[in-house]
């Protein structure tokens, strides 16, 4: 009887978590050939730098925090993020569409802006 309670309540917190959950957090940062350079020397020196990672998405002279963590999910992941630009007063809510192409890297697009990618992993 207790084996079969302790297995019901692990099928139930599996169901409860839901299908995100068999996806890990994003590990390292992700980038194009710009964006990695700079994560290897430390800075930003070129309008070209992109940069994700779990917690969001960096460009030269803007950026993204994500309200949930970045997944590996593949596919698209929709995020909700609070984003500021340089030379911009406050910030912006915005909607995040991040797809995860496996072997082709990830894609960003960020309303109004061209889609940024392939974004590899830096390491």
């Amino acid at each position: 009887m207790a084996r079969s309670a302790a297995l019901i309540l692990l099928v139930l917190a599996a169901v409860a978590a839901g299908p995100a959950s068999a996806a890990g957090v994003l590990a390292g940062s992700w980038g194009n050939d710009v964006g990695c350079a700079g994560v290897k020397a430390g800075y930003q020196d070129s309008d070209a730098y992109i940069l994700l990672t779990a917690e969001g998405i960096e460009t030269y002279g803007s950026g993204c925090r994500f309200e949930q963590q970045l997944t590996t999910a593949p596919g698209k992941q929709s995020l909700g993020a609070t984003c500021s630009a340089e030379g911009e007063a406050g910030t912006t809510i915005e909607t995040i569409l991040v797809t995860n192409k496996g072997q082709d890297g990830f894609f960003v697009t960020i309303p109004g802006l061209e889609e940024m990618g392939p974004l590899q992993s830096c390491s």
